[in-house]
Formats: structure tokens, C-alpha cells, sequence
């Protein structure tokens, strides 16, 4: 690429850039009509496309299933547009060109990248968003475990008996057999290959072994010779399946495999090379929706798996549009699945939360309602997906079940423009409406309950979840408001479903959940570290933190009470670079392809997890106890980096360690934020021996209560041990944010000067960022 770039010192590089694009093709094409186009796709799926043996995970950096399709419309459409007779290639010859065929295919995808990048309308602020999701398009596959999304769209598509039948009447076939025609055309050409492979052994073994008895036979050398073509050469019939084949293995009536094989075939009609290339580098893919290649003699071949997953949703519903009462239908049970599973996703990492979910409340419908502020009198009704509240914290989230349309995958500005309003903006803005009327009003007005009280709340996230996968744009968040489609005040956490699923899965505890929650929405965050993917974000706070590190200055005028930040800690913070995570996928792929094995010969990948914390048992017994504010308690002690950490947990043993007939205690204020509603107070005391429970609790209470005033802190807490046992007594929440009562104001005058507290500074600040490194590719992109 970087020599691409370099080669273009003209003063148009855009016109450049076409004619570089178009010689490119032209030089690649020439060569491709002399070969048959099954027989080339076969040996291309085996030069590129991972392959190990059965249950094993392939791994391969050469892998890329951009090659194989690509390789696959020119082959197609070449030989058509020339009238080329095919001739008898000889040996080895297809895979020769096909081992050098990467570099030309290579050399046309990166030159529709610069040629992309020179149209560019510097004054688009879209821009940047389009080239990704074309990018995206052309360059990756199955952004999530196709397991995942093939189990979401059969339940999607036969989930209604309505939508089923539909299908069923009106093409002769429903999702589920889709799916397994396809699956099964994939599984008969992995056999064929298996057999050959298995021959071609035979044949070897049988030749080495008759030369080594003396009794070399030609016959036989011969057979190997030809078992060695067929396995890298083989025959179009070789590296084809027919339909009795298919209704063999599926046991599907012939007339319903058929009907899938004419659903699905790939029709180019009169396309020449340079059009599928132009189509295919744009974003628009020929066989997205219509992955099955039917040869003249109506044979079939898929060019790999990773296409069913797109091609059985997207096909059926381009189908089901046409018939409004059934779409109608379909789009209702689309919703509230994706409802019913981001529900259940977030029920497993927020235990015990009071979930509200289509919830119908009141807003201010003009100026004057407004101003009065009494949601009493709010006229104006809205609706919010769901609303979760869990001790002081609220999460507020909006499912949006609308996909990317053909015409934004292939880069239509305006087309984004109205796809992402309604699927992130939309979004954004009905989750920050509810935000907004619970942090002005204390609550809401229910359409159902009445008055909903969260004066409680000190924590608000906001989270759109899309049916559709769409990492490449969900991670872009800075770009998405550069582009104007997110305010840079309300940031939601955009995420698909399938990852928001997969993350809940992984997170061991409650607190990990919310803590991601807390840096993925952090707006420098989005400005620091890029990824391709979530689960590269998602990986790689477990890995080291997602921290970034606020500016000093920023956190000094936050929190008054702390000293003038340091000439380092300045110089580190201007020394900030952002970063592109590369893929840290690895793990969890190995654990989500051997999760559920059974049988004692099999070994299970482990789960990835965060880096242990020291605080873990702690954090656990805040939850088990259910004290109030256990989450959010839970996930501030999480924040520090691991020293922080194994401070915090030493705190409790140093002040038992040196008992006092008053008791000991420790305040810490944790400022690592720029903004003050994210700073805490953790007080660690000691009661002592004889000492009046009730007594040592008001105390303590107390002191939290006025101390936490003095600092201007909204949130703390204390964790009480019992200095004769040594055992932990209590952990007090404390999040009140109004006056102080004439008694504790007058305390006020007693508390230690702020200059002389425990300075919390989030320890990621005190070392070098985590370095990147490139990795081969990333597993669930194939």
C-alpha cells in the first residue's frame, strides 16, 4: 500500500489513481479466461481460505476470503466476456497462478482503496465513516461467531409462524432450509476434498511402497501422479455438488432444494470483469445475497461458509418487503426479539437490578411546562426501551433493529446519513431524553406506575444496541461525531447484540461489566484508542484497562481541594498518543469454539478474563451481602490499576496491624475524572474493642457525610473491620448530595485540611501505555 501511495506525485492523484486501477485489472483479467472458472475457484478456496483438521481451530495469516470471492467473479465473468474457450491447463499450473494471484488481486483492492481515499470531499464529514463501512464490506467477514448469527436469524425468520409460512408458500422453502442446503453444498465439497486428500495418500503411500520392494510398477506411479492433480487440480465435477447430492445428505424434497439453489444462485448476466470489480471494491458485493456459483451442467459450489451467514437474512427479508401484512409482522417479531435478548444479556451482569422495559413516561411538551417543572403536569408522552436501575445506578437503553442498507454498504453518503440517524442518532438521542428528564426532575412520571422516584441515581449510562453487526462503524465513535450523528454530550455505548451477548458472557463479575461500561462511553476514549472490532476494545480492557489518562489541569479544576498537578504529570499527559488495537481475538476463539465439548479427549480454551484483582474477594462480598451501592462501589475499587489495588487491600490489615483504643481510620478520595460527579471518598476504620456499635456507625456516618461535603465528592464509602476479630463489619454507602443538617455543618470546622489526605491517582498514569502489536488477522473476520 505504502508503495502504492508513493507512486502517485501527480497533481491529480484521483485521476491517477483510476487509471493505475484500471491497468491493474487489466493486466490480472488478461490472464484469468484460459482456465475453467469452477476448477480456478476450487483451487483458490484451497490456496486461501484457513483449513485444519476436524476440531481444530484454523489459524493461518495468509487466510482471506476476499481473494476467494474476488478470484471467483473475474473468473465468471472473464471467460463470458472474452467467448475464450477454456484450455487444457497443465500441471500444476492453475495453483502456480493462482499462488501468484494474490499479489495482483492484492494490488487492485489497495488501489480502490487509494482511489477511495483521493475522491475523498475533504468538507464530507462523513467521510471517514463511509470509507469505513466500505472498507468493512470488502475486507471482513463474519464481524461475529457465524454460529451466533445463524442461530439469531433462523430464530428471526421461522420465529413466526406467520413469517414461515409466508416463506414456505410463496418461495417453497423456509430459513432453516436455507440453511442447511447451503450448509450441506459446503460440508459435500469439505468431503470431496477429504476424499482426495485420502487418495491421494493412498495412491502416494501405495507407489513409495512398491519402489521399496523393488517392484516399482508404472501403473502405479502414474495413479499418484494423477491423485496429486486431483487433489490441488481436481475436476469441475470434482469441486462441485449436485442437487441429489444435496437432497441425499439433507433429506429435503427435491423440489425444495431446487427451489434454494435458484433462490440463491449467483446471476452476473452480461458483467464484465471491470464491473463486478467495480461493484465488488464499492461495497456491493455480488454475492453477499447469492453466494451459490451453478455451473452450466447445474452443478453447485459455494465459494466458502462465511457467506450464509449474510446471504439466508438478507435475501428472505429483501422477499418478505414485498409483502406488506407479512413484513409488517416481521419487523414487530425483529424488535421485540432483539428486546427480549438485550433484556436477558443485561439481566446476567445485573443481578438483582429492577429492569422497566417499554417504558411509557412524561416530558414537557412546550416551553411552559418546562419552566413550571412539574412532571406532574408534563402532557408529552415518550417511550424508552428499557430502563434498569440498580441501587444509584441507571441504565437507559434503546434497541434499534434497522440494518445498513445495500446502498450504504456501498458507500452512499446521503444513504448513511439516513440509515445511521435512525439507527444510532435515533438512538442517542431517545436515550439522552430519558437521561436528561432524570437528572432535571430526581424521576419520571410512568404512563403505568405514576411518579418513578430515582433521586438516588448518581450514575447514568446510556447503551444503543443494534440487531445488525456493524463493528467497523459501532467502534468509530469519534468519527460518528465528527459527522454529526452523536452529540459529543451524549455518547452512548453502541454496540450489536451478538457482542453485547458475548461480552456479558465473559465478565466473571458485575462490577467488570459496569466499569467497562464507565471507560467505554468515556469520550476521550473514543478518541485514543481506534479498533476494528468491540471485542478488541472489550479484550483489551481486560488486558490493561481501557485507561486514559485525564488532563491533570481539567482534574485540578474538578476537584479544587487538590494540589497544582506536577510538571510530570503534565509532560506525561501532552506525551498521550492515540492508539489502533490489533486484533487480541486469539483466546477467545479457541474458548468459543471449545466451550460445550464433551468426551474425555477433549480440552476446553479458557475463558478470558480481566487481569485478577486483588480486590476480587471484597468486591465479591459487597455483592453478596447486597450492600446498598454494591456495583458501583465495586467497580471504583476495580478502577485502579493492580498496585492501586493491592494498596486498597492492604488498608484494612495495616490498621488492624496497629490497633488503637479509638479506633483507626483512613480517608482516600479517588479523583482520577474530570468531572466532579465521578468522584469518590473510601474511608477504611477500625471499631474497637468495647466500643457502642450504634454509636461507632453514626460516627462514622457522620464523618463520610461532612467529609465528603468538604470535598465536594457525591459518592463514598466506608468499610468497617472489628479490630478484636479483625473481621469485616460493615461497608456503608453514602450518596447524598444536598446541605449538610445544622449538626454536621458545624462539624465541618473539626475535619483535617484536604491538603492532608491520601492523593487516589488512577495508577495507569504512573506507567507507558500498553504497545500494540500487529496480529497475523483477525479469527472472527474471515
Amino acid at each position: 500500500m505504502t508503495t502504492l501511495m508513493a507512486s502517485l506525485t501527480g497533481d491529480d492523484p484521483a485521476s491517477e489513481a483510476d487509471a493505475a486501477f484500471t491497468a491493474a485489472i487489466e493486466e490480472f483479467v488478461v490472464e484469468v479466461p484460459r482456465f475453467d472458472a469452477i476448477r480456478l475457484i476450487e483451487v483458490a478456496r484451497q490456496q486461501f481460505l484457513p483449513m485444519a483438521r476436524e476440531g481444530e481451530i484454523p489459524v493461518t495469516a495468509e487466510a482471506g476470503a476476499v481473494y476467494v470471492e474476488l478470484l471467483a467473479l473475474i473468473a465468471l465473468t472473464a471467460r463470458q466476456e472474452t467467448g475464450t474457450a477454456t484450455s487444457e491447463a497443465g500441471f500444476q499450473e492453475m495453483s502456480h497462478f493462482v499462488s501468484s494471484a494474490k499479489e495482483g488481486l492484492s494490488k487492485i483492492l489497495y488501489l480502490a482503496q487509494l482511489r477511495s481515499f483521493a475522491r475523498v470531499d475533504p468538507t464530507d464529514k462523513l467521510a471517514m465513516v463511509s470509507l469505513f463501512i466500505r472498507g468493512a464490506e470488502v475486507w471482513m467477514r463474519n464481524p461475529s461467531y457465524p454460529e451466533m448469527v445463524e442461530e439469531t436469524n433462523l430464530a428471526l425468520l421461522d420465529g413466526v409462524e406467520s413469517v414461515r409460512a409466508a416463506l414456505q408458500a410463496q418461495l417453497g422453502f423456509n430459513a432453516t432450509d436455507a440453511v442447511a442446503v447451503l450448509d450441506a453444498c459446503h460440508d459435500l465439497q469439505q468431503d470431496r476434498l477429504n476424499d482426495r486428500i485420502e487418495a491421494m495418500g493412498n495412491a502416494v503411500l501405495d507407489a513409495m511402497a512398491a519402489e521399496e520392494e523393488g517392484r516399482a510398477e508404472r501403473q502405479l506411479t502414474e495413479q499418484a501422479m494423477l491423485s496429486i492433480a486431483s487433489m490441488f487440480e481436481p475436476s469441475a465435477e470434482q469441486a462441485s455438488v449436485t442437487i441429489d447430492d444435496i437432497v441425499t445428505h439433507t433429506s429435503l424434497a427435491e423440489e425444495c432444494v431446487r427451489a434454494v439453489a435458484e433462490r440463491f444462485r449467483l446471476d452476473l448476466g452480461t458483467d464484465s470483469p471491470m464491473d463486478v470489480i467495480e461493484a465488488f471494491t464499492s461495497g456491493r458485493n455480488p454475492l453477499r445475497t447469492r453466494p451459490l456459483i451453478v455451473g452450466a451442467d447445474g452443478r453447485l459450489m459455494l465459494p466458502h461458509p462465511a457467506l450464509n451467514v449474510f446471504a439466508v437474512r438478507e435475501n428472505l427479508e429483501e422477499h418478505l418487503k414485498k409483502t406488506a401484512p407479512v413484513w409488517s409482522q416481521y419487523a414487530k417479531h425483529r424488535g421485540d426479539l432483539l428486546e427480549s435478548r438485550t433484556h436477558a444479556a443485561l439481566e446476567r451482569v445485573l443481578p438483582g437490578a429492577r429492569f422497566r422495559d417499554g417504558l411509557e413516561y412524561y416530558l414537557p411538551a412546550s416551553d411552559d411546562e418546562a419552566e413550571a417543572a412539574d412532571p406532574s403536569k408534563y402532557t408529552k408522552r415518550a417511550e424508552g426501551d428499557h430502563l434498569i436501575v440498580l441501587d444509584d445506578v441507571a441504565i437507559i437503553v434503546e434497541d434499534k433493529a434497522v440494518a445498513l442498507s445495500a446502498l450504504s454498504r456501498g458507500g452512499k453518503t446521503a444513504r448513511i446519513r439516513t440509515d445511521l440517524t435512525g439507527i444510532i442518532t435515533k438512538a442517542a438521542e431517545q436515550a439522552g431524553r430519558m437521561r436528561d428528564a432524570i437528572e432535571r426532575d430526581g424521576g419520571l412520571r410512568s404512563k403505568d406506575e405514576g411518579w418513578i422516584d430515582l433521586s438516588q441515581i448518581r450514575e447514568i449510562h446510556t447503551i444503543a444496541v443494534s440487531l445488525d453487526d456493524m463493528s467497523t462503524v459501532l467502534t468509530a465513535t469519534a468519527e460518528l461525531v465528527q459527522a454529526g450523528l452523536l452529540a459529543a454530550d451524549n455518547i452512548p455505548w453502541t454496540v450489536s447484540l451478538h457482542d453485547l451477548e458475548l461480552i456479558t458472557e465473559l465478565v466473571a463479575r458485575p462490577a467488570e461489566f459496569l466499569l467497562y461500561l464507565r471507560r467505554r462511553r468515556n469520550p476521550d476514549v473514543t478518541v485514543m484508542f481506534s479498533a476494528p472490532d468491540e471485542m478488541d476494545l472489550f479484550l483489551y480492557f481486560f488486558e490493561a484497562g481501557l485507561w486514559v489518562e485525564p488532563d491533570p489541569v481539567q482534574v485540578r479544576a474538578a476537584f479544587p481541594f487538590l494540589p497544582e498537578p506536577a510538571t510530570a504529570e503534565l509532560r506525561r499527559y501532552r506525551a498521550r498518543k492515540p492508539a489502533f488495537l490489533t486484533s487480541r481475538t486469539d483466546a477467545l476463539d479457541q474458548w468459543f469454539h471449545t466451550r460445550g465439548r464433551g468426551g474425555a479427549r477433549s480440552v476446553q480454551a479458557p475463558k478470558p478474563a480481566m487481569v485478577p484483582s486483588p480486590l476480587a474477594p471484597l468486591i465479591d462480598e459487597l455483592q453478596s451481602r447486597n450492600v446498598t451501592g454494591w456495583l458501583s462501589i465495586g467497580a471504583t475499587l476495580l478502577s485502579g490499576a493492580t498496585d492501586v489495588q493491592h494498596k486498597f487491600a492492604r488498608h484494612g490489615d495495616e490498621l488492624l496491624d496497629n490497633p488503637s483504643p479509638k479506633g483507626r481510620s483512613l480517608a482516600v478520595p479517588l479523583t482520577a475524572n474530570v468531572d466532579p460527579a465521578e468522584g469518590w471518598l473510601f474511608v477504611w476504620a477500625t471499631r474497637p474493642a468495647g466500643a457502642d456499635p450504634d454509636e461507632t456507625d453514626r460516627r462514622l456516618r457522620d464523618y463520610l457525610r461532612a467529609k465528603k461535603h468538604q470535598l465536594g465528592l457525591p459518592r463514598g464509602a466506608v468499610f468497617l473491620y472489628d479490630q478484636p476479630t479483625r473481621e469485616l463489619l460493615d461497608i456503608c454507602y453514602d450518596g447524598h448530595t444536598g446541605p449538610l443538617d445544622a449538626a454536621l455543618t458545624a462539624s465541618l470546622s473539626s475535619l483535617r485540611p484536604p491538603s492532608e489526605l491520601h492523593r487516589s491517582i488512577h495508577p495507569n498514569t504512573k506507567r507507558p501505555q500498553t504497545r500494540t502489536r500487529n496480529a497475523a488477522r483477525h479469527k472472527r473476520k474471515r
